[in-house]
């Protein structure tokens, strides 16, 4: 356990700087290379190939690999990137993609009312084979940098002071927080349960890897659609419309079976 006599700052507020160093540390130098593979040379997207070694690096070093050997086990410890049963990815990832498509669908019919507004980000002029490869490691930096930095080293913190449920809140409070960089909205709030999704999965299987696949899937489709639809003008506003009714019928039938789902991870006691 981390006992908060050891730091000179409260337990909690260490734990989000270290869930927020450690995610930095995993994301910010892919954010730098690709500005320096859109000034230099876009036709390859060199960027991509040097991030990925880069993320090998950097999660084999928070799973304990290299110095100082003292912190290996530790590191270890509050990634969590341990492997899992056939049985647990299966109910995991039915669970947590149950639970993601459930909050895109109610997503779609908040923005359907012109409750999130829309980007006019415009899509960087590139050859398709960059475009693709630096659409997949953005997500891929994503899924790792931050399932390691907030559902490892932040709510596992945590979670050893103050219980899964407190560890749960925090974390997924502070990842929401984290988007407002994106604008106030009331997709902060998704981003938000979303992460409360990622916690709980990686509190009941004790891992961050379904996370990190879910994370990663759901970031590159988000970065898909908005490149494929940048600078697209906005849908015309409705009420709620049948397709709005459908899609909030399946979000209630979504969410329906990701708590069984859920239920059934928990059954399986993995975590905790």
């Amino acid at each position: 356990m981390v006992e908060s006599r050891r730091y000179q700052m409260p337990l909690i507020v260490w734990a989000v700087l270290l869930g927020l160093i450690v995610t930095m540390v995993g994301s910010l130098p892919w954010s730098m290379l690709l500005v320096l593979n859109l000034k230099y040379g876009a036709r390859f997207p060199w960027a991509s190939v040097v991030a990925a070694v880069y993320l090998v690096l950097y999660f084999k070093y928070l799973n304990g690999s290299g110095p100082p050997r003292s912190t290996a086990m530790n590191r270890a410890k509050l990634v969590r990137a341990r492997g899992l049963p056939r049985v647990a990815w299966r109910w995991a990832l039915i669970a947590g993609g149950s639970a993601n498509a459930a909050l895109a669908a109610l997503f779609i019919v908040v923005g359907r009312i012109g409750w999130v507004p829309g980007s006019a980000t415009p899509s960087p002029a590139a050859p398709l084979w960059s475009m693709a490869a630096w659409l997949l490691t953005g997500a891929a930096v994503a899924g790792i940098a931050e399932e390691c930095g907030f559902r490892g080293y932040m709510q596992k913190i945590l979670e050893e002071r103050y219980g899964a449920l407190v560890a749960i809140a925090v974390s997924s409070v502070v990842f929401g927080a984290m988007h407002l960089s994106h604008g106030l909205s009331v997709a902060i709030l998704f981003d938000a349960a979303w992460g409360a999704v990622y916690g709980a999965l990686a509190y009941f299987t004790g891992s961050i890897l379904p996370s990190v696949v879910l994370h990663a899937s759901l970031d590159g489709l988000e970065f898909f659609l908005a490149w494929r639809f940048a600078g697209a003008s906005a849908p015309p506003l409705v009420r709620l419309d049948s397709p709005a009714w459908f899609a909030l019928a399946m979000t209630a039938v979504l969410f329906v079976l990701a708590l069984w789902s859920f239920q059934k991870l928990r059954n399986l006691r993995l975590g905790g």
